[in-house]
C-alpha cells in the first residue's frame, strides 16, 4: 500500500491511495474512506454509509477489475463545499453487471448497495481503465 499527499488545495483534493489489488487491503480501504469521512465532516450513520458504500466499490475492482502494471488499484478522494467524492479506479474493461432475481445470489448486487448508501454513483468506461465515482452529501 502507498499513501500519496493527503492535504486539500485549491482543487479540494483531499487525498489518494494506491492499494494492493488483494482482498486483504480492504481494512485499509475502509479505514482511509473513514477517516477522510470523518475530516470532511460526515455524521456517524453518513460515514458508515460512505466507508460501506467504498468497502463494495473497491471490492468489485479487486474482484472484476484488474491492477494498474504494479498489481494496484487508485483511490482519490475529492470534496466540494458540501459533497465529498471518491473516484475508484482499475484497469479492466467494465461488464455492467446483471441483477439475479435469486436474493441469495452474491453477485450483481453491489451497484444497487452503493446508490442506496450514498447520493450519486457514476461509472466513466475508458479503454483499459473504469473509475467509480461515489459521491455522499454532508448532511
Amino acid at each position: 500500500m502507498r499513501l500519496a499527499a493527503e492535504h486539500t488545495h485549491a482543487r479540494h483534493h483531499i487525498g489518494e491511495l494506491l492499494l494492493a489489488a488483494l482482498p486483504s487491503e480492504l481494512g485499509a480501504a475502509r479505514a482511509f474512506a473513514e477517516r477522510v469521512g470523518v475530516a470532511f465532516g460526515l455524521d456517524g450513520d453518513d460515514c458508515y454509509d460512505f466507508t460501506y458504500a467504498v468497502n463494495e466499490a473497491v471490492t468489485n475492482a479487486i474482484r472484476h477489475g484488474a491492477p494498474d502494471r504494479h498489481g494496484r488499484i487508485h483511490l482519490s478522494f475529492r470534496a466540494s463545499a458540501s459533497r465529498l467524492t471518491i473516484a475508484v479506479r482499475d484497469y479492466g474493461t467494465f461488464v455492467m453487471p446483471v441483477a439475479r432475481s435469486d436474493a441469495r445470489s452474491e453477485h450483481g448486487r453491489g451497484f444497487p448497495l452503493m446508490a442506496r448508501l450514498t447520493d450519486a454513483v457514476r461509472v466513466r468506461v475508458e479503454p483499459g481503465r473504469t473509475t467509480v465515482y461515489l459521491s455522499k452529501a454532508r448532511a
